[in-house]
């Protein structure tokens, strides 16, 4: 589930929910972190990349985007310690992604 800065919520049950969040609801700026996981979000649609590496990129996208992933910090997946280690940065929203695919 992703907050963003204006208060809308989005919960992402698929890859497919990701991928149309990136593509149409994104904050701006896009940096190379967005433009990244669009194209791994696509490629696991196609069954061409794994899900979990789509995650991973998702929420990497967060993280660059100002969105912080508590949860998955405190899980200690490779993509909270991304998390964790820029939790310091000043955070617009909270998000967590969790069952992607």
């Amino acid at each position: 589930m992703v907050t963003f800065a204006n208060g809308a919520v989005r919960q992402f049950d698929c890859v497919h929910d990701a991928l149309d969040c990136l593509q149409h609801e994104w904050p701006s700026p896009r940096g190379k972190r967005h433009q990244k996981a669009t194209e791994v979000l696509a490629s696991a649609l196609a069954r061409l990349a794994p899900v979990d590496e789509a995650r991973n990129a998702f929420v990497s996208a967060c993280v660059e985007a100002g969105i912080l992933v508590p949860q998955l910090a405190s899980k200690g997946r490779k993509t909270g310690k991304i998390a964790k280690a820029l939790s310091g940065e000043r955070v617009a929203a909270t998000a967590r992604l969790e069952g992607a695919g």
